[in-house]
């Protein structure tokens, strides 16, 4: 197959939705992705998800390529605005787990010092909850995602993901004891 430049491979592309020329744009660029996502995401597995999904998306997005400009400045612009997006999702996210766990009665008295505790022993509780527990009440409670919606996700019941979030708070609110329990002692 002929050598094409980047503008050549997304016109080919966008005009035939032939793989070969999306994978060759991903072949050459992944990299350069994967390093960008690296520096925002601070960790491999969340930067290797989010190359993926960036290419995800690219495939809707070329169109939109009008060639103005290299494209590479054009992906690189599309890396980061995605990337700064789950930034500021994961903020909004913690955020909520913060006043979840709030709500859920785990501090008596809100003082300067209790809250400073509990933010402590929560951040340790997201760090030690296994990753499709923690995904699944994040998705739940910090990006207010549907019951329904989930379940559609994972392909499961609503009954099976009411379940699944269940199991997973109470998995949260026993490591919070046990740590505290810990931290006291």
């Amino acid at each position: 197959m002929r050598t094409f430049s980047d503008h050549e491979l997304v016109a080919h592309y966008v005009a035939t939705s032939h793989d070969q020329y999306f994978a060759q744009l991903y072949t050459r660029h992944r990299q350069l992705v994967y390093q960008k996502c690296l520096f925002y995401a601070g960790n491999t597995d969340d930067a290797d998800d989010f190359v993926q999904e960036i290419f995800v998306r690219l495939t809707h997005k070329l169109k939109g390529f009008k060639g103005e400009a290299k494209f590479t400045t054009w992906l690189h612009t599309v890396t980061v605005n995605y990337c700064i997006d789950q930034l500021r999702k994961r903020q909004q996210k913690q955020a909520k787990w913060r006043m979840y766990m709030l709500d859920s009665q785990y501090v008596g008295e809100h003082s300067t010092t209790a809250d400073e505790s509990h933010f402590r022993v929560f951040e340790r509780v997201l760090r030690q909850l296994p990753t499709h527990q923690r995904d699944l009440l994040l998705a739940k409670y910090e990006d207010d995602t549907q019951i329904k919606d989930l379940a559609n996700q994972k392909d499961l019941t609503s009954s099976a993901v009411k379940m699944r979030i269940k199991r997973a708070r109470d998995h949260a609110r026993n490591l919070y004891d046990r740590i505290r329990a810990e931290e006291e002692c």
